[in-house]
């Protein structure tokens, strides 16, 4: 499947696939829980970083929504514009957008910073090695407060799923945050695949990875190249 992405209109107030619009539509409709319902206003985030130079591949639900993210896409527009770019898998000096210095602050910013601190630290890695060699991809593309499964799959998620067992396939190291029975449903090697503790919890340490965590920290050190097909 060819990037979905590439059609998003990026100039209106709602950014959702014209080939997901149906189903996010009903999706809304069926859903009597407002924090719940998926953000028309928020920019998808099926996926963050450099598919050709990710050494680590994080397995998320879905994106999150808050008010620091309409004020971001508002009043920011190297951060949005950092967003588009990385739908279209575009050449950017940090693909991990969020862990840009120029972006710290923001409400993405902070939380991926949190999350990532001590990877960083115990790897040596800086901010912008790090953000060329880490990436996460989303069961679900679109933001929402909490997360209510839909009854039936958005066309764009199997470019997401097609995304993720390209990663696992070229021998990237996968580890799931969340979803893992969604994910196997995907494909039952993600079933296997390290996975947090607290999947609740969401920080990627040594106390939330147990003995996968040195493997972790050895292959976001590795200098050799990843395998890509």
């Amino acid at each position: 499947m060819d990037n979905p992405w590439l059609s998003l209109d990026t100039h209106g107030s709602s950014y959702i696939l014209d080939l997901d619009r149906d189903e996010i539509e009903r999706h809304n409709e069926r859903i009597r829980q407002p924090a719940k319902k998926i953000v028309l206003g928020s920019i998808p985030e099926p996926f963050i970083g450099n598919p050709k130079s990710a050494r680590i591949v994080l397995l998320g639900l879905n994106p999150g929504h808050s008010e620091d993210d309409e004020a971001t896409y508002r009043d920011n527009s190297d951060f949005r514009n950092s967003m588009f770019r990385n739908l279209r898998h575009e050449s950017q000096e940090y693909p991990f957008y969020p862990l840009s210095p120029a972006f710290r602050k923001t409400g993405a910013g902070r939380w991926w910073y949190a999350r990532t601190r001590q990877m960083r630290d115990l790897s040596g890695l800086n901010d912008h090695e790090l953000a060329n060699r880490l990436m996460v991809i989303e069961w679900f593309p679109y933001h929402s407060i909490s997360f209510a499964i839909p009854s039936n799959l958005c066309t764009s998620q199997n470019y997401s799923f097609q995304l993720a067992k390209q990663m696992l396939q070229d021998g990237r190291l996968v580890v799931l945050m969340r979803a893992r029975k969604l994910w196997s449903e995907v494909d039952s090697r993600f079933g296997s695949v390290p996975c947090l503790k607290n999947h609740q919890c969401s920080y990627i340490t040594k106390g939330n990875t147990g003995e996968w965590f040195n493997r972790i920290l050895e292959t976001l050190k590795s200098n050799a190249q990843p395998k890509t097909n």
